[in-house]
């Protein structure tokens, strides 16, 4: 059955890597959007050539397909870094960053409406698991605020790239989110409020994090695999046995992109005790022309349309 299994993801690799990813490449040679960011260190990560970059998608495919997380050091280059900082901050002062908060449980709904259930026969003292509310606070700055030729926007917009998270995630297809505010956007966790994401399972399979800055406190915790083990758990205080001595905190750095199977592992964003912690998020889909709900921008943006320039 090993060799089955190994055989069929050859077989898979094989064809994503003769058709997906080389039309991928063709198609982004011909794209003015697409030509290759100075942002991304393609000396170490040459996405736009597949033959080159074999051995990096079979690593973190594997890597994601096992642990449900991957880490690709170095991505951005050091300049790159500093200058998305600075629009980070010039956006920010120029006013265009939304402070969100949201109460929410383990499996992102509001607490208050599970309440009622699986009270009955809980231990004394013990929160049923559905009524466990988390507070989760941050700054975001949505992608139509960003400068059309914003590093940023040219990483997230680069095809090559695109075509490797899709295979690293092993997914039959993978789009660009079609939401103007919230295809690329980004994250500030500042002490001063004492930001924090709660535990939580993500809706999302996937998700996409590149760390601009890091901080005192702020750091990522998850417990690999732990979503089918704390479904069937009735309490928080339960599930904090469970996880006990089974989180972990892989260290953050700067320019480097995080890869994270968000939906199979609870995890969280430590409140931030200093400085503030910056970072980006890549909104990939698996339906073309996909956009997040109403409530959703409501939320994260304040608002629900795009900027008019």
């Amino acid at each position: 059955h090993t060799h089955a299994r190994a055989c069929r993801a050859a077989a898979m690799w094989a064809a994503f890597r003769s058709h997906g990813w080389t039309k991928a490449c063709r198609h982004a040679s011909s794209n003015v959007r697409s030509i290759v960011p100075s942002a991304i260190d393609t000396a170490r990560y040459p996405l736009h050539e597949p033959g080159a970059c074999q051995h990096l998608l079979e690593k973190f495919r594997g890597e994601v397909s096992h642990h449900g997380y991957c880490h690709l050091p170095g991505f951005l280059r050091r300049e790159a870094v500093a200058e998305m900082l600075e629009e980070v901050q010039s956006l920010e002062a120029a006013g265009h960053g939304f402070r969100s908060h949201e109460a929410h449980n383990v499996f992102l709904e509001p607490a208050s409406l599970e309440t009622a259930h699986g009270g009955e026969g809980m231990p004394e003292g013990e929160t049923p698991l559905r009524a466990k509310e988390f507070s989760s606070s941050k700054v975001l700055i949505a992608m139509d605020t960003m400068a059309p030729d914003s590093k940023l926007l040219t990483v997230y917009q680069w095809e090559p790239l695109r075509a490797f998270l899709q295979g690293v995630f092993d997914l039959p297809q993978l789009h660009r989110s079609a939401d103007p505010l919230g295809g690329v956007y980004y994250n500030i966790y500042d002490s001063e409020f004492a930001d924090t994401l709660g535990w939580h399972f993500d809706r999302s399979h996937f998700s996409l994090n590149l760390i601009l800055q890091t901080s005192t406190g702020g750091e990522f915790q998850y417990v690999p695999d732990s979503k089918e083990d704390i479904s069937r758990l009735r309490s928080w205080e339960e599930v904090e046995r469970h996880i006990a001595g089974r989180v972990q905190t892989p260290e953050l750095l700067p320019g480097s992109l995080y890869l994270f199977a968000g939906s199979r592992s609870i995890h969280r964003v430590s409140s931030v005790t200093a400085g503030k912690r910056v970072n980006a998020i890549f909104t990939y889909v698996e339906e073309d022309g996909a956009r997040l709900n109403e409530y959703t921008l409501r939320t994260f943006f304040g608002r629900t349309e795009p900027r008019i320039m």
